[in-house]
């Protein structure tokens, strides 16, 4: 930093963090996405041409997005490589290219006007409707649209591949595309004017380890290219000309990062036992078979939750049952000869039905979804089933259900089981006979009808996210009231309890597969609660492995007493908080970001 450089004031920024990590460097302002369209009227004879630039655009545009994932290869894994086929989706909408071939022949005027007014009417329309989750796919939206806007106009707009040197890049917003074919080198970390946690360039920026911070709304306008910057991607801060007391304490915190990362490394084959005996099994959950390799390598002792929906989505046609036996069978292997736990389909809510199988509903959270959805398509449910079975044969299968409200469902549930095995045994394919099922605990009525519950089923998982959602009426994903989602309220831990106590009286297992599973700050409470099998990401293993190898199992029950008696979730969050700060510093500062930067 030259002596000019040091004498720049410090100004620091809030928004929200995405990806953990600290990145310094030099900012890189990249051009604004949107670029100005010129409308032009055309002549008669030139629309047979104009027609056929845009079919040439849209087929490039095609080849480019089915290349994408080759060019990422192993980095990002089967999860976020999936993200361009909602790409390629809405390249392939027949409404899209009708709506503009149609406007072209009746108006006449060039193409990239069109495609623009088309494709902004319907992201316009996308942005106006009530679910979170459709309304973030405007950023799909434009993104396929840009690239088919480049590929009309023969541009290069400048691109996250050829950069100068290594930068913090700044923008207004990155698409995933542009996101994913970054050059890991030369970007350091990121920073842009608007985002979110839930975006598809965040979940990219996650999985190549770029820090990234979002929502800082008008950075582009605060800051210039040639900037010394930093990127605290742990708490949501871009800090910009940071002085060499902030560069020095930032550096100290990198350390005690990196020492804690080796010391997490060091515990991967050792047990999750509590300080006074206490054994946790700790599981991972995935979406993806090829996330089994990584659940394996962290330590996982098995595969607590694949969610198999995943195996549906962003696709025209229905997995067979030969290509979903491939894929439980590969995950049964790789985990072998630990246990996987195969959730049935658990489609609707934020995960959109394949196309012709349902209509949009006005609130899907509780509408069509789950075994629902399951028991008025026994044709797909079957296909599944057998398949879970089959896979069973060859290796620690057991199969989950979603949404279970009432004890009919699992009535229905298991006859329909029964029938695939007598199937299966006429065809003399081999599967388990002893295989296990369970129940997701996810709605209150489940967790009131516990007791009952427990008599047809070898184990409950409790699904705590529904379980939150649906028993504070939170939507966890809505901005205006996403502070109310409170996983310590003192109603949400009675559930819980209610829970373990059912299954402990029926002999059966339990476990907790949903975020709170993976929150080392809220170890201890579950713990005290009685579970001892918890399933969370791979990534969020070895933080929790190293709470519960810190911790009393007495110390747990002291405070899971206190805080079902409780009138106040922050009071528990407080609580916790100050205990695991006792036993686990640094894990503390790893999660709880700090609200203001270091000094």
């Amino acid at each position: 930093m030259t002596e000019q450089q040091s004498q720049k004031t410090e100004r620091i920024f809030r928004g929200v963090q995405v990806s953990p990590g600290i990145a310094r460097g030099v900012v890189h302002i990249c051009g604004s996405q949107e670029e100005p369209v010129e409308r032009r009227q055309l002549r008669p004879e030139d629309v047979p041409a104009e027609t056929g630039r845009f079919e040439q655009a849209l087929i490039k545009t095609r080849q480019q997005l089915t290349e994408i994932p080759t060019h990422l290869g192993k980095e990002l894994g089967g999860g976020d490589v999936s993200i361009f086929d909602a790409h390629l989706l809405v390249l392939d909408d027949p409404m899209l290219a009708e709506q503009v071939l149609k406007r072209l022949k009746e108006e006449q005027i060039n193409v990239e006007y069109i495609l623009h007014e088309v494709t902004e009417q319907y992201a316009q329309a996308l942005s106006k409707v009530e679910d979170s989750y459709l309304r973030e796919r405007v950023g799909d939206v434009r993104d396929v649209t840009r690239r088919i806007m480049r590929n009309l106009q023969g541009e290069h707009r400048e691109d996250l591949q050829h950069l100068p040197g290594p930068r913090i890049v700044v923008a207004h917003d990155l698409s995933p595309s542009d996101t994913a074919l970054m050059d890991r080198a030369k970007v350091l970390g990121f920073a842009t004017d608007v985002g979110s946690r839930t975006s598809h360039t965040a979940i990219i920026a996650r999985s190549q380890g770029v820090p990234a911070v979002v929502a800082l709304h008008d950075i582009t306008r605060q800051v210039t290219t040639g900037d010394d910057a930093l990127v605290d991607g742990f708490s949501g801060l871009l800090i910009i000309n940071p002085s060499q007391t902030t560069l020095y304490e930032y550096g100290e915190i990198e350390i005690r990062h990196h020492t804690l990362e080796e010391r997490l490394t060091i515990l991967r084959d050792k047990p999750a036992e509590t300080r006074d005996g206490c054994r946790i099994e700790l599981a991972a959950n995935i979406e993806f078979p090829d996330e089994a390799v990584s659940a394996r390598d962290h330590g996982a002792e098995g595969i607590g939750l694949y969610r198999t929906e995943f195996l549906f989505l962003n696709r025209r046609d229905l997995p067979g049952e030969d290509e979903q036996l491939a894929a439980y069978r590969h995950v049964a292997k790789v985990m072998a000869p630990h246990p996987v736990i195969i959730r049935t389909i658990d489609l609707g809510g934020d995960k959109l039905f394949p196309p012709d199988h349902g209509q949009p509903e006005r609130n899907p959270f509780l509408g069509w979804r789950g075994t629902r959805f399951s028991l008025d398509r026994p044709d797909i449910f079957k296909t599944q089933l057998r398949a879970a079975l089959r896979a069973s044969a060859e290796g620690s299968v057991k199969l989950l259900y979603p949404m279970i409200s009432c004890t009919s469902e699992l009535t229905r549930t298991a006859a329909l089981l029964n029938e695939c095995k007598e199937e299966l045994r006429r065809e003399g394919k081999p599967f388990n006979e002893q295989m296990e099922v369970g129940a997701m605990i996810e709605v209150p009525s489940a967790a009131l009808m516990a007791h009952q519950l427990a008599k047809h089923v070898n184990f409950f998982s409790i699904g705590t996210n529904d379980l939150i959602q649906y028993t504070l009426a939170v939507d966890r994903v809505n901005e205006r009231v996403a502070h109310l989602y409170a996983p310590t309220f003192p109603a949400v831990l009675r559930l819980i309890k209610l829970v373990v106590d059912a299954a402990r009286a029926h002999h059966i297992w339990v476990s907790v597969c949903g975020e709170m599973a993976g929150e080392p700050l809220l170890t201890p409470l579950l713990v005290g609660l009685g579970v001892e099998k918890l399933s969370m990401s791979a990534v969020s293993l070895p933080l929790v492995k190293f709470v519960v190898r810190a911790m009393n199992r007495s110390d747990a029950l002291t405070f899971a007493e206190r805080s079902l008696q409780s009138e106040s979730p922050t009071e528990v969050q407080g609580w916790l908080e100050d205990y695991v700060r006792s036993i686990a510093p640094d894990v503390v500062e790893m999660v709880k970001p700090p609200q203001t930067p270091p000094r």
